[in-house]
């Protein structure tokens, strides 16, 4: 009596499992060797440049902020309005209380040329480091 195989003779591709097996071990190692391996930095200080601006330090400037109004400029300290008249005394007794000599002016987009230099020129007829900026108004979305 002859022995009869109850497996096909020619098995196709059941031979290959064994490799997918390993395909898919290395992929799994690979993917998480990535996710135990620690990131690591590296801090570069980039030398100064006439675009980065000038850094403020510890000192902490009185910031006064001029906005063009259709009245006339108009003069924030601390986010509060004070009036011309008042500007060179409330900018004294704000450097007084902060102890520093600068002073960082904030100057609206649509601030004229003339206001601009009598602020600059009642800061430096007081004596103070002027840090000059410009504020620019926020888009204003259609329909608002």
């Amino acid at each position: 009596m002859k022995l009869e195989m109850s497996v096909p003779e020619r098995p196709g591709w059941i031979f290959v499992l064994p490799g997918f097996d390993f395909l898919l071990l290395l992929l799994a190692l690979v993917m998480l060797a990535g996710a135990v391996t620690q990131e690591s930095y590296v801090a570069i200080k980039l030398p100064p440049s006439e675009f980065s601006g000038v850094r403020l330090g510890d000192d902490k400037p009185v910031i006064v902020m001029l906005q063009s109004t259709s009245k006339g400029p108009a003069y924030y300290i601390g986010g509060v309005k004070i009036s011309a008249e008042d500007l060179e005394g409330a900018v004294q007794t704000a450097v007084t209380e902060r102890g520093t000599q600068r002073v960082a002016i904030e100057i609206d987009q649509d601030a004229s040329m003339n206001e601009r230099s009598i602020l600059i020129n009642l800061l430096t007829k007081l004596k103070l480091e002027i840090l000059e900026g410009y504020r620019r108004d926020e888009v204003k979305k259609e329909g608002s």
